[in-house]
């Protein structure tokens, strides 16, 4: 286990949260800190979850907790980078959906499958 390691990157139209190492129990508080720190400066955020080698369902519900902070201050939030361990933790956890949950009126869902891209 390598630990969790975020760097947050203030940019002039947004702001940049990047993730390396595990989004686990283990140190979901201190990654919390740091969105809560991230969602401050008042810009939209984007977190680059590339990096990330682990995450567990308690690391799913930090980035449903990140949207819900995103529609309640009204900034735009997105996630960005290819990673199959959040993939392969998200299906099997059932967080891919059709519907967003009711806060989800804008369709900003993380986990919003696009029924245009899908095979029937």
């Amino acid at each position: 286990m390598d630990g969790a390691h975020v760097k947050v990157s203030k940019r002039k139209d947004r702001t940049l949260v990047t993730f390396s190492g595990e989004m686990t129990i283990a140190n979901v508080g201190e990654l919390r800190e740091r969105l809560l720190q991230a969602f401050a400066a008042g810009k939209p955020v984007e977190l680059s979850v590339a990096g990330l080698t682990d995450i567990d369902v308690t690391g799913l519900q930090l980035l449903c907790s990140c949207h819900r902070t995103s529609v309640a201050r009204g900034l735009p939030c997105t996630v960005t980078g290819r990673n199959e361990a959040l993939a392969a933790t998200a299906a099997v956890a059932g967080m891919p959906r059709l519907k967003g949950c009711v806060m989800d009126v804008d369709r900003t869902c993380v986990w919003h499958i696009d029924t245009d891209k899908v095979a029937v």
